[in-house]
């Protein structure tokens, strides 16, 4: 197959005057990315990183230098030592170090465009690998064509071609490459994948490759008409440690509010979770990646699984900090707020009786049973103050509770005691670093 890329910028309204930076390992894939972009004309650099994770990889680093210095090619190359790799997530990390070398030399030359030699073979392996894993249709979609890292545009210009094409195509030019001997190991999924399953789907499909990239594309375009529509959707609250959403703003098609929970939950606690459509639809609870997805009165709650535990009432002085819940809290007489106050939480009544009352204050989680007073003069349980506030009972003993003997003066969210008379106290939470916060404790 005749390998051509310079539609792919005309496609993709890429302009061939601007600086750009391939990312080269020595083997053929990167290779014949150098050469074709190195016929284009365009202004090119390229950047070599030697991971330093098997036998001869410095072999890659004289092949690209014979090269570049033959075409009068700009090479950055770096090493990562083997002093600095890590005993677990070794993929993982060599991933991050790659990219922070990319991301350093492409804003040190003034390129925003890096071009990978990702090609078909690779987002075959791909889709197959996350089909395995988790099935997460947008996880499939990884290997774009045009895509964002941080301040750079990544450009994958070899997608619609085979790792078959790409080696024909750098012996048929006498381009030096290196080979991986490690990729005939069938030590990962992804080298058993290449090695033993792949070979059998091409045999019943030729045309394997173009199916991965149309699926690819198709799933892309689904998953970015679902991103617009979810930017319409309401804005949530952070609350108690948790995520609220209120249900009642977010009237829209089941697929569409799939779409924007796990998008949300992937960028808040960093998470990628498939819902069950199922619970979702009957707005039942369920658990993914160590998370809550609970639906209550007309919210509906994200926030970890693992419980915090009920913090029993304890007695405070006026102008000392305290800490709830990983809060730093004070309460004072004066209205004026310090300078480490974070915000008003609550004016609190102060009856005559100033000083007994001021030794009898106290602040923690709300006893369970606990009633409060309503301004007819009547108790209710502070349960039903709950459930009229939307919040469910696992998360109740995260509500910051003030109490004035057996009294209650104020529930985080929930309930305040009205008094018209009387002076005043004012409750405030402060901006406390983690040492002044220990010494809160």
């Amino acid at each position: 197959m005749e390998i051509e890329i310079k539609n792919f910028f005309i496609k993709n309204q890429i302009p061939l005057d601007r600086k750009f930076l391939v990312a080269a390992s020595g083997g053929p894939d990167s290779m014949a990315l150098v050469d074709l972009l190195r016929q284009m004309g365009v202004d090119l650099a390229v950047a070599h990183l030697d991971h330093q994770m098997r036998e001869g990889s410095e072999q890659e680093s004289v092949v690209l230098q014979d090269y570049c210095s033959k075409y009068n090619l700009p090479l950055h190359e770096t090493t990562w030592p083997k002093s600095a790799h890590p005993q677990k997530g070794l993929e993982a990390a060599a991933r991050d170090y790659r990219y922070a070398f990319l991301e350093k030399t492409a804003d040190k030359i003034g390129a925003r465009y890096l071009l990978t030699a990702h090609h078909g073979d690779d987002l075959l392996e791909n889709i197959m690998i996350k089909f395995l894993r988790s099935g997460i249709p947008r996880e499939m979609a990884s290997l774009k064509a045009v895509s964002h890292r941080k301040d750079l545009i990544v450009l994958r210009p070899l997608l619609p071609y085979s790792k078959a094409d790409l080696l024909a195509y750098v012996e048929k030019k006498n381009i030096p490459y290196v080979v991986d001997q490690t990729n005939n190991e069938a030590i990962t999924v992804r080298n058993r994948l290449r090695k033993q399953v792949i070979p059998l789907l091409k045999a019943e499909n030729p045309d394997l490759i173009k199916n991965a990239l149309r699926f690819s594309q198709e799933v892309g375009a689904t998953e970015a008409f679902l991103a617009r529509q979810t930017r319409s959707l309401p804005d949530f609250t952070e609350l108690l440690g948790a995520i609220r959403i209120d249900q009642e703003k977010m009237a829209c098609d089941l697929e569409i509010e799939k779409a924007y929970l796990e998008d949300l939950i992937e960028k808040k606690y960093n998470e990628r979770v498939q819902l069950n459509r199922a619970l979702l639809a009957a707005k039942k609870t369920q658990e993914k990646g160590g998370l809550r997805i609970q639906f209550y009165q007309q919210y509906c709650w994200i926030y970890p699984v693992k419980e915090i535990a009920e913090q029993k009432q304890q007695s405070i002085k006026l102008d000392q900090p305290f800490v709830f819940q990983g809060r730093s809290f004070q309460l004072t007489v004066e209205k004026a707020a310090g300078s480490k106050a974070k915000k008003l939480v609550a004016v609190l009544p102060l009856k005559k009786k100033m000083a007994k009352e001021i030794e009898n204050i106290s602040f923690g989680s709300l006893p369970v049973g606990q009633k409060v007073r309503l301004p007819d003069g009547h108790h209710a349980k502070n349960k039903k103050l709950f459930a009229e506030k939307g919040i469910p009972s696992s998360l109740r003993s995260r509500c910051l509770a003030m109490m004035a003997g057996q009294e209650v003066l104020f529930i985080e969210h929930c309930y305040q005691l009205r008094e018209e008379n009387g002076s005043k106290m004012y409750l405030y939470e402060l901006d406390l670093g983690a040492k002044e916060r220990s010494l809160s404790n």
